[in-house]
């Protein structure tokens, strides 16, 4: 992946607090209509992705407007955590996303468990 497509998507996932109350958070993703076509198809897998911190109990995607309500226990995370966690599952995308040649053969489910099995290594210890 060439630098520029990576700046770019890092800056159409980077996130800015919309709503943060105890136990309910509310992202904003302003530049979200600028991410390349070829990642809009793992849009889905967000909700999973966030929902591996521990304490986040649920997460609402809506791709039409770029926001993200996710809604935890505040006992056990904090909006500090979960935004800290965005970027970690963003990094953990872009290097997988470094190391895929555009000649590999790998079904999406694969892709799916290569990531969420790195995601697991990189959980916070808490």
């Amino acid at each position: 992946m060439i630098d520029l497509q990576e700046s770019l998507i890092r800056r159409c996932l980077r996130p800015k607090v919309e709503c943060d109350l105890p136990g309910r958070l509310r992202l904003r993703f302003a530049r979200h209509a600028l991410l390349p076509e070829e990642a809009k198809p793992y849009l889905h897998y967000v909700e999973d992705v966030l929902k591996l911190l521990p304490g986040v109990h649920t997460v609402r995607l809506n791709p039409r407007i770029g926001t993200i309500l996710v809604l935890y226990a505040p006992e056990a995370a904090s909006a500090r955590q979960i935004l800290r966690w965005v970027d970690i599952v963003v990094d953990t995308g872009l290097e997988i996303a470094r190391g895929i040649k555009a000649d590999d053969e790998i079904s999406e489910d694969d892709l799916a468990e290569v990531v969420r099995s790195r995601l697991l290594l990189r959980l916070p210890h808490m």
